[in-house]
C-alpha cells in the first residue's frame, strides 16, 4: 500500500481562515467623499497602490444603498497579479449619540428618547396632588462628536523638471523598466535593469574609483569612500533563469557594487538619451516598499524583462548571488543581493532592501553602513510620496446619573407646576481634511441633559443635569486625532435653594 501526503487540520483551518479574510476584503463599502487617490498601507511588508472609491453617484462602479444616508457601494476590480488586499477609508468623524432614555418613574415609566440623534427633545409632566416618591432611573448627557479624518502624501516632487515616462516605450532607450504609479508608491518611472557600473547599466560618476573585487582597496574618508567593485562579487551564485517565460545573460557572479555615496553621486550624475544631470536618482524607500508586493515586477516586467534583481538565498526563481566575503577590502563584504536607496533626514541611516528568498526586505545601516557595497540602481521620474490616512479622535460619551429621588417636599409645594425632562441632541461630528496635509475640524461637545422643577408661576425651584460628552479633536496630517477626555465628578449639578 502507498500513503498519500493529506492537509492536516490546522493547515485545513489556516487556509479556511485565509480565504475567509480574502473574501470579506474583496467587498468594501466606501461612503465618505475623498479628494485624490491615495496608497494603500496595510503593514510594514503588505502594501500595495490601488484606487479610493470617490463619493461619486455618477461612477459606474457604485450604486447608491438603501436607507443610508450619502452612502455608496462600490466594486472594486481586483487588478491581475494583486495577491493581499488592504483597505483605508478617510472620512468625517461621527456625530455623538443623542442622550439615552431620561426617565421618570411615576406609577408607569415617562421616558424620552430622541428619534434621531441630532434632535434634543423636551417632555412635560404637571405636578398634581398626591405625586411622591418620583425618582429619576436615567439621565444622561448626550455623546459628543468624533473628530474628522486626514490624510497626507499623494503628491510628487515640485522640484522635478525632467522628461515624465508613460510607457515602456519611453524606458526602452534607458535599458530600463517601466513601473506605473499604482504599483511604484505614486508615480510613473523608469528603473534601470542594470546596476551602475556594468554593461547597459548608468556609467559611474568621475568622483567614483574603480576597484577590482578581491584585490583592490577602497581608499578616501572612511564614511564618505565613493568606490564600486567590479569582477566576481558574490560567493555562490548563478547566471541565468527562465522560470518566468525569459532568460537573461545578466549574471548574479560578477555584478557591480558600490558605497552609498558611490551610488547616489553615479545617478545624480548620469544623463543619458536626453535626460540632464539631476534627473535620474536612487529610489525612495516608498518606491521599493511597492515593489516588494508586486514581485512579478522585480522578475517579469510590464511585458519586459523586469529589474533583474538577484537573490541573496535562493535561486529557484531568480538568480542567485550571495554576499561574498572579503571581496570588497575597506568594505564588510560585497552584497549584490542589497540595493541601496534614499537616504533618511538623519545623516547617520542608510537604507537598503534586500531581495532574500524572494522576499524583498527593508535593511537599515546605521553610522558606518555608508561603506558597504550594494548594488545601483537609478530611478527616473518625480519622487512619490504616497498617502497615509489618520483617523480622528472619538468623541466622549456623556456623565449620567441613575436612581436619584426628587424630593418630595419640592413635589408637594410645586403643585400646579411642572416636571419639565429635557433630553439632549449629540454633538456633530467634525470634517475630514479638505485636502491632502491639511487637517481634520474638531467634533462638537455633546449637550446636557436635565430635569427641572417649575413652580405654577413657571420658576425654577429645582433641578439636576448631566453635561455631554467631551469632542474628539480632528486628526492633523502626520498624526490621529485624540479622543474626548473622560467627565470629571463635576460635571453632574443639582440646583436647590436658589443655586445650581
Amino acid at each position: 500500500m502507498k500513503k498519500q501526503n493529506a492537509f492536516t487540520l490546522a493547515e485545513l483551518l489556516v487556509s479556511i481562515l485565509i480565504i475567509s479574510v480574502i473574501l470579506t476584503l474583496l467587498a468594501p463599502v466606501i461612503t465618505k467623499r475623498a479628494k485624490e487617490n491615495i496608497s494603500i498601507n496595510g503593514g510594514s511588508t503588505n502594501k500595495i497602490n490601488t484606487r479610493l472609491f470617490i463619493y461619486n453617484k455618477s461612477d459606474s462602479n457604485c450604486s447608491e444603498i438603501s436607507g443610508v444616508n450619502n452612502s455608496l457601494s462600490c466594486n472594486f476590480t481586483i487588478p491581475s497579479g494583486v495577491k493581499k488586499i488592504n483597505a483605508i477609508a478617510v472620512s468625517g468623524g461621527g456625530g455623538g449619540a443623542g442622550a439615552t432614555q431620561p426617565s421618570i418613574e411615576y406609577g408607569k415609566k415617562l421616558t424620552v428618547a430622541n428619534a434621531t440623534p441630532k434632535t434634543s427633545k423636551t417632555q412635560e409632566l404637571t405636578i398634581t396632588n398626591g405625586m411622591k416618591n418620583i425618582v429619576i432611573s436615567e439621565l444622561i448627557g448626550s455623546g459628543a462628536g468624533g473628530g474628522g479624518g486626514a490624510w497626507s502624501g499623494g503628491s510628487s516632487s515640485s522640484s522635478y523638471s525632467g522628461p515624465m515616462p508613460q510607457s515602456q516605450l519611453d524606458c526602452d532607450k534607458y535599458n530600463a523598466l517601466f513601473i506605473p504609479a499604482k504599483y511604484n508608491g505614486g508615480n510613473d518611472v523608469c528603473v534601470t535593469k542594470y546596476n551602475v557600473g556594468d554593461n547597459k547599466g548608468p556609467t559611474m560618476a568621475s568622483s567614483v574609483t574603480k576597484v577590482t573585487a578581491g584585490s583592490g582597496e577602497c581608499t578616501g574618508n572612511s564614511l564618505t569612500k565613493r568606490c564600486c567593485w567590479q569582477g566576481t562579487t558574490a560567493s555562490t551564485c548563478t547566471t541565468s533563469y527562465s522560470k518566468y517565460g525569459h532568460s537573461t545573460n545578466y549574471s548574479g557572479c560578477n555584478r557591480t557594487v558600490c558605497t552609498w555615496h558611490a551610488a547616489n553621486d553615479s545617478c545624480k550624475a548620469w544623463a543619458p538619451n536626453g535626460t540632464s544631470a539631476g534627473d535620474w536618482r536612487l529610489p525612495t524607500v516608498e518606491e521599493m516598499e511597492a515593489w516588494s508586493n508586486n514581485q512579478y515586477i522585480l522578475i517579469n516586467g510590464m511585458g519586459s524583462d523586469g529589474l533583474q534583481l538577484c537573490d541573496g538565498k535562493r535561486s529557484e526563481n531568480d538568480v542567485r548571488c550571495s554576499t561574498r566575503f572579503s571581496g570588497c577590502e575597506n568594505a564588510p563584504n560585497c552584497m549584490p543581493e542589497i540595493i541601496w536607496s534614499k537616504s533618511s533626514p538623519e545623516s547617520t541611516y542608510y537604507y537598503s532592501y534586500a531581495l532574500e528568498e524572494f522576499e524583498f526586505n527593508l535593511v537599515t545601516s546605521v553610522g558606518s553602513g555608508n561603506r558597504k557595497a550594494h548594488s545601483a540602481r537609478c530611478v527616473l521620474g518625480p519622487e512619490g510620496q504616497p498617502a497615509s490616512a489618520h483617523t480622528g479622535g472619538g468623541g466622549g460619551a456623556g456623565a449620567y446619573i441613575k436612581n436619584y429621588q426628587i424630593p418630595n417636599s419640592v413635589i408637594s409645594s410645586n403643585i400646579g407646576g411642572k416636571i419639565v425632562l429635557y433630553s439632549a441632541a449629540g454633538g456633530s461630528g467634525g470634517s475630514s481634511a479638505a485636502s491632502s496635509s491639511a487637517d481634520g475640524s474638531d467634533g462638537s461637545a455633546g449637550s446636557t441633559s436635565y430635569v427641572e422643577v417649575y413652580s405654577p408661576d413657571n420658576v425654577l425651584k429645582w433641578g439636576i443635569r448631566a453635561a455631554g460628552g467631551n469632542a474628539g479633536t480632528g486628526a492633523q496630517s502626520d498624526t490621529a486625532g485624540e479622543g474626548g477626555a473622560k467627565k470629571s465628578t463635576n460635571s453632574c449639578q443639582l440646583y436647590e435653594n436658589g443655586a445650581w
